[in-house]
């Protein structure tokens, strides 16, 4: 999700330029090109990825080891990755010579969007019950065959999941926790504890990286399905989601997420700074400049923890751990949110792309990944984990049984609701009307009710927007 100082080494680039920036390199492509050819005579297999940065580099790691996956011909053409940063979506929608022919799609709510203009992925479907994938992934992916004359009809998978994600974990400082006899909390009102036992020691509890929305959405993901399953379940499901998002289990969400955010002194930075600041950074202030003791980050958080830890050897590992995101409610499990990237064709699809996709639903394909730089968790449970790090093991091992036990990243399966307009907006706005003002109920109500009010809108808005489009999904 975009690049950071953190991967460069360089000083950190004002949040605003650096999003016109990506948005400028995800525009580019969608520009006229002349269709030229690789270095095998035909047109290169152009993929989208929401990566850059060292997870670009990564992601180059595993093109460049397919053609030596066993049980495939030798790769007779390129493949040309073009970054869209936090624009991935609008790579589904590029058509003429702009064209993709794959997209690494994490925004899964786009899937059902633009299917008429997607073909099904080149590998059998996969039985519910699969040992190769859970079946949450059959609930996302698997939609009605072209041609197909009802919903009733047969189901095929429009996307082979590639990579997947614990965004519940939450990375803290063994070394500062050890040091003032201090423990990982169990509970949200622990959490709360923890936090003012921290403040009166005069340590700043949590690095909040607000520059990139996503993590906020996560942040407000994890502490509503603690709350309520039902309703996290009813919002990826029901056709007015409305009268769900005004609803009393919302704004109980709202009003824990206002008890951590808007607590004086608990953010590093304050507001501002967490407006600014990307994740990589959040992370970089617990392990690198020890200016906070914990930040909420998904798995993939680890590369950089490791890289630019203060400390080297033994004393750098003891000192990385995590926690699971604590428990919201009683009577309620702790919440498991995951993410993931799927690979899904274009319509028309080459043969070429067909190969490729099949080539990354290998069970082997994401090893270079997972072994340098790491933070990469397989989507494929056939993918050997001796190439994990102990930290890496322990935070996909959540995600391997029944899916009745996690759910996948809520804004991520709402589209554009979810996306930078819609919830992104809405929690910035709320972080900013809570900021250091937790203990006024006033201000936090009318706080939910503008995250309220912004929700109903965006989800008007793209209401209006299918209708525009004739009723149907494909844009």
């Amino acid at each position: 999700m975009g690049s950071s100082a953190a991967e460069t080494g360089t000083t950190p680039m004002p949040a605003l330029r650096r999003r016109a920036l990506l948005r400028a390199a995800a525009l580019a492509p969608l520009a006229p090109v002349v269709a030229g050819c690789g270095i095998f005579g035909r047109p290169p297999v152009r993929v989208a990825v929401s990566w850059s940065g060292g997870e670009l580099a990564a992601f180059r790691k595993v093109l460049a080891g397919l053609g030596a996956l066993r049980g495939f011909e030798p790769m007779a053409y390129d493949v040309q990755p073009v970054p869209f940063g936090d624009d991935i979506s609008t790579a589904l929608a590029a058509r003429g010579a702009g064209r993709l022919d794959v997209v690494m799609l994490p925004v899964l709510g786009e899937l059902r969007r633009y299917r008429d203009i997607l073909a099904p992925a080149p590998i059998a479907p996969w039985p519910k019950d699969s040992k190769t994938y859970t079946s949450l992934w059959h609930d996302l992916l698997f939609e009605p065959a072209p041609g197909a004359r009802s919903e009733a009809g047969p189901r095929v998978p429009y996307g082979v999941p590639f990579k997947l994600s614990n965004k519940s974990c939450v990375w803290y400082s063994r070394d500062l926790f050890e040091k003032h006899s201090l423990r990982p909390p169990d509970t949200w009102d622990d959490w709360l504890a923890l936090n003012r036992t921290l403040v009166k020691r005069r340590i700043t509890p949590l690095a909040l990286g607000a520059a990139d929305g996503w993590a906020l959405t996560d942040f407000f993901e994890n502490v509503l399905l603690g709350t309520s399953p039902d309703t996290y379940d009813w919002l990826t499901t029901e056709a007015d989601r409305q009268p769900l998002w005004s609803g009393e289990t919302v704004r109980t969400a709202l009003r824990r997420l206002a008890q951590l955010w808007g607590a004086r002194d608990v953010l590093a930075g304050g507001v501002k700074g967490s407006l600014v600041r990307q994740f990589p950074d959040a992370v970089l202030e617990v392990f690198r400049y020890r200016r906070a003791a914990m930040a909420v980050a998904p798995d993939f958080a680890e590369p950089y923890a490791r890289r630019f830890h203060h400390a080297d050897g033994a004393r750098r590992e003891h000192d990385i751990a995590t926690f699971p995101f604590p428990t919201i409610a009683e009577r309620r499990p702790a919440p498991l949110v995951a993410g993931g990237d799927v690979a899904v064709l274009t319509s028309p699809s080459r043969e070429d792309a067909k190969d490729l996709v099949r080539r990354l639903a290998h069970p082997l394909a994401p090893l270079p990944w997972i072994e340098s730089p790491g933070g990469f968790l397989a989507a494929n449970r056939e993918t050997p984990v001796r190439s994990y790090t102990k930290q890496a093991e322990a935070l996909a091992s959540p995600m391997m049984p029944s899916p009745s036990t996690f759910r996948f990243d809520l804004s991520d399966q709402l589209g554009a609701v979810g996306g930078r307009d819609g919830m992104w907006r809405a929690l910035r706005n709320f972080l900013v009307d809570i900021g250091g003002s937790a203990e006024s109920a006033g201000s936090v109500e009318s706080a939910a009710d503008r995250f309220v009010a912004h929700m109903i809108a965006i989800e008007e808005r793209e209401s209006e927007a299918g209708d525009d489009r004739g009723g149907t999904d494909a844009g």
